[in-house]
């Protein structure tokens, strides 16, 4: 249950933080989308980007609560294993990507949204992924 705790924490103090920007919020919007060399943001940031992020994540944590029986969802077991172990994919793949901007391989270093990705980011969807690849690969929760 810790590998359960451990992710829904992630995954809700996530959704709040997107959530919390697409309602206008404004710390930690500066480190929160990945930099160029000269420090400008590489990806436009939206309100409804922000809000769709938020709410995707609240998703997959109401996904890991479907699978471990936290609560009930009309959707097959299986189903919900399947969507865990794709939630655990793109959060791997984000954690170990080779991009210029995002990931522990990443080629841009200098940049404060780098240094926050490097020390905070990545670790937190590494450790998403793995904890996902052990729920969706375990049956003993069920």
């Amino acid at each position: 249950m810790a590998v359960v705790a451990l992710c829904s924490a992630i995954l809700l103090f996530a959704a709040g933080f997107h959530l919390y920007w697409g309602l206008g919020g404004h710390i930690g919007v500066g480190v929160s989308l990945p930099q160029r060399e000269d420090g400008s943001t590489a990806v436009k940031a939206t309100a409804f980007g922000a809000t769709i992020v938020g709410l995707i994540l609240a998703l997959v944590l109401l996904l890991v609560l479907g699978l471990v029986g936290g609560i009930h969802l009309p959707v097959p077991q299986e189903w919900l294993k399947a969507a865990v172990l794709f939630w655990a994919v793109v959060f791997s793949a984000r954690a170990l990507s080779w991009s210029r901007y995002v990931g522990l391989f990443k080629k841009v270093r200098t940049t404060r949204f780098a240094s926050y990705d490097t020390l905070l980011f990545s670790p937190l969807c590494l450790v998403l992924g793995m904890g996902f690849f052990y729920l969706g690969l375990t049956d003993h929760l069920q």
